[in-house]
């Protein structure tokens, strides 16, 4: 999500299928969640103003190693944000749920550095046209982590790293005395 209409916000809808589209205003997102009825919204933002620089959650990102921007940089956008889960509510009676994600944060833990790595997550890329579309997509698939509950909340929702569940299971392979 931009902090303005001027630029190009990008949302993606995950059922069988990716759908991606280019909005600018709150009005043109509503129509669509109006029409897509998700349950659950990835944002890339925060869903609340900060107080602080850091919250005690990002800090957390921080000393794990994580590299993202502070709900303090981005207060247009957490306020478009708040603006729009009003809208949403008021206009169609709907009530998702929002969750925060940062794009760099689920492809490194998803190990998504490309199209080839999105599709293995069965999804279909060949009509994402930019980087803010591919970290729409990105922010769905974590949404389908979150829902599957396979994920850790630390302010922003971080996927269960794929490569921790390859390690065990090769360690597995490897001893298989070994217990679960």
């Amino acid at each position: 999500m931009k902090d303005n209409i001027e630029e190009e916000s990008q949302i993606a809808f995950m059922d069988e299928e990716v759908e991606t589209f280019s909005v600018n205003e709150n009005p043109e997102l509503v129509e669509l969640i109006e029409e897509y009825e998700p349950e659950l919204i990835a944002a890339n933002a925060g869903l609340e103003q900060a107080q602080e620089e850091l919250t005690k959650q990002e800090q957390e990102l921080q000393d794990e190693g994580f590299i993202f921007t502070p709900n303090s940089h981005r207060e247009k956008v957490v306020k478009r944000l708040e603006t729009l889960k009003a809208q949403i509510t008021h206009e169609t009676g709907l009530q998702p749920e929002f969750i925060r994600f940062e794009p760099q944060i689920s492809a490194e833990e998803l190990a998504i550095d490309g199209d080839e790595a999105l599709e293995s997550y069965g999804v279909d890329s060949s009509d994402i046209d930019s980087v803010e579309g591919f970290d729409a997509v990105v922010g769905a698939v974590t949404a389908r982590f979150y829902q599957e509950n396979q994920h850790r909340d630390l302010g922003v929702i971080v996927p269960e790293a794929v490569r921790d569940k390859d390690e065990t299971e090769s360690e597995k392979e490897l001893d298989p005395r070994r217990e679960e």
